[in-house]
């Protein structure tokens, strides 16, 4: 018997795990095959821009973040965030592992939508003055309403494949795309050799991405 084992559980005298041959559904680990477009990632950016109130805010740190999970996203504290950069934690196929420290980079746009939220407790985006974080599904309900009918079959697990897939059509790398949505990072050269942190990497593909749904000459900071 594990001595990592909470001593209240030690009196049920359990020495298999009961769920151990119990299989995950494999349709829950598909990849999105409808990956937002270009087009429909700007017009998402359309309607939420100047969206008002929290909603607003996180929609739209969401998005210029480079589309994040958003169960992570979401607990995102005020300690971890910074003027130019913020830390959540992914703890993704890490079973027994802990999570990894997810740092992303703030472009000057994102950097200002942080300024948006009103600092009270431990979380930043809450509706409980910072005492529990906002729960993911509440942002999939907020992005569905905004967005209505304007895009045809919209899912918010959308917008981080369209990212992806826009990234990749701006000539941004497989490697830097995964190391910007934290995924594909297994291996023993990614676990144990590669100590860049991919920051400046990580920042021009948000670039890339700002420029892509708002370009030049149309961008105005939302408030």
């Amino acid at each position: 018997m594990s001595a990592a084992l909470p001593v209240a559980f030690k009196a049920y005298a359990i020495h298999i795990n009961p769920v151990a041959q119990t299989k995950r559904d494999p349709k829950f680990d598909r990849a999105d095959k409808r990956p937002l477009s270009a087009v429909e990632l700007k017009t998402y950016w359309q309607l939420i821009k100047n969206l008002p109130g929290l909603r607003g805010s996180v929609l739209r740190l969401h998005l210029l973040t480079g589309g994040q999970r958003v169960h992570q996203f979401v607990k995102l504290r005020w300690v971890d965030a910074g003027a130019d950069a913020f830390t959540i934690f992914d703890a993704k196929g890490r079973p027994g592992q802990g999570p990894r420290p997810h740092v992303l980079p703030l472009l000057p746009k994102a950097a200002s939508v942080v300024q948006e939220f009103e600092r009270h407790g431990e979380y930043v985006m809450t509706t409980t003055k910072g005492r529990r974080p906002i729960e993911a599904t509440t942002v999939t309900g907020w992005a569905h309403d905004a967005v209505g009918d304007a895009i045809e079959g919209f899912q918010l697990k959308r917008i981080r494949s369209g990212v992806e897939t826009l990234l990749a059509a701006g000539g941004i790398s497989r490697e830097v795309r995964g190391h910007l949505q934290s995924h594909g990072l297994t291996g023993v050269q990614a676990r144990h050799y590669d100590g860049h942190d991919y920051m400046p990497e990580k920042r021009h593909a948000l670039e890339v991405l700002h420029a892509a749904i708002e370009p030049p000459g149309r961008r105005r900071v939302a408030r």
